[in-house]
């Protein structure tokens, strides 16, 4: 048994060596990782970033309606980050993909920490296109204001591609005597299947890529206009 022992020690010590090789993977032979350089990344271009401008934080949005009353939105919160792609059939991280994300809160003391305040909330996201193998994804933005979920079709209007049903673009718009260039348009939003039409919904909202959300009108008729 005594004469074992060093000869145990040392398979021990080589069995332990081994194991550390195989999970470290750091191009030894045994099982070598793929560096997260060599990995397509996929980015907005500097056209699809611009549509991110209205969405610094602190931005606020203020919007007047006819009788002189006036809302609040601020921009509380932002990312632009990086997020792996495992295509289908895949067990791995095959590429990289930015999206970035911002949230606005109305801010007005009229409203301010009220508990249906998620009938007022917004959130706007946008997703680079991957185009990856025959898994090709398309460039991909969504506004969400309150209830109303609209995407944002970005890359139709930099390529002056037609847009989908629904959304009409403006060249040209005045709001409370303020020019609006490109406006998205859309003018007949419903409410969700099985979801009662409330005089606070929204049914129509403008938007622009300098600034956002520029006019929305509820259900009960109120025509909000960005100052």
């Amino acid at each position: 048994m005594t004469l074992l022992l060093p000869f145990l020690r040392k398979l021990i010590i080589l069995l332990s060596t081994t194991a550390s090789l195989v999970l470290s993977g750091c191009g030894n032979g045994f099982f070598p990782e793929m560096d997260d350089k060599e990995l397509p990344h996929y980015k907005l271009a500097a056209t699809e970033q611009a549509w991110v401008t209205p969405y610094q934080v602190g931005t606020e949005w203020r919007f007047r309606n006819a009788a002189g009353y006036v809302r609040r939105y601020q921009v509380k919160g932002f990312s632009d980050r990086v997020l792996p792609g495992i295509p289908t059939n895949s067990f791995s991280v095959q590429y990289y993909q930015q999206e970035a994300g911002a949230r606005l809160e109305r801010v007005d003391s009229a409203f301010y920490q009220r508990p249906d305040g998620y009938k007022h909330a917004a959130t706007f996201t946008i997703s680079a296109a991957a185009d990856f193998q025959n898994q090709p994804l398309p460039l991909t933005a969504r506004l969400e204001w309150g209830l109303a979920k609209l995407p944002l079709p970005i890359a139709e209007v930099n390529s002056r591609q037609t847009l989908p049903t629904g959304v009409l673009l403006l060249p040209e718009a005045v709001f409370a005597g303020r020019t609006h260039q490109n406006v998205l348009v859309y003018p007949n939003l419903q409410a969700q299947p099985g979801e009662k039409l409330e005089a606070w919904m929204v049914t129509s909202i403008y938007y622009t890529k300098e600034l956002g959300v520029v006019r929305f009108v509820e259900a009960n008729g109120t025509v909000w206009d960005r100052e």
